[in-house]
């Protein structure tokens, strides 16, 4: 999948699946992957960040930095990634800002703004207003 995708910071990433007892696992490369499986289970294999790393802006790639953005994005919607609420509106609001770009006090008066976009996994009204706080405050 790495060579697929021509990533050249590869280290971050690999497939994940499920294992019997429901737990996430990463794929072991020195083992064979039949070795890993239950026979005649259907295994879903999904790509992602393996590790993020305490230094994003040291990140060459644009391309990895979009991979990490989509990762966040789905373990925050997810509830998965865990941080605290300020850390997952601070989040949240770069990804809309990644998505629609600067806030503008005429079009972005209220939180209606954030609802159709998908950022938490409960995305309550006082959530959208941190996350719109921090969203005003990139400009």
């Amino acid at each position: 999948m790495i060579e697929r995708l021509h990533l050249l910071e590869a280290d971050y990433f690999d497939l994940e699946f499920v294992n019997d007892d429901g737990m996430r696992c990463w794929l072991d490369h020195e083992k064979p992957i039949v070795r890993q499986l239950s026979p005649g289970k259907d295994l879903i294999f999904r790509f992602g960040v393996k590790f993020y790393t305490p230094h994003p802006n040291l990140l060459e790639e644009e391309f990895t930095r979009y991979l990490f953005a989509l990762q966040i994005k789905r373990d925050l919607v997810s509830g998965t990634l865990l941080c605290s609420e300020n850390t997952a509106a601070l989040l949240a609001s770069y990804i809309v800002q990644a998505e629609i770009g600067d806030f503008i006090e005429d079009e972005y008066r209220s939180i209606d703004y954030l609802r159709s976009l998908k950022l938490l996994h409960e995305p309550t009204e006082v959530r959208l207003r941190r996350i719109m706080e921090f969203h005003k405050a990139h400009m």
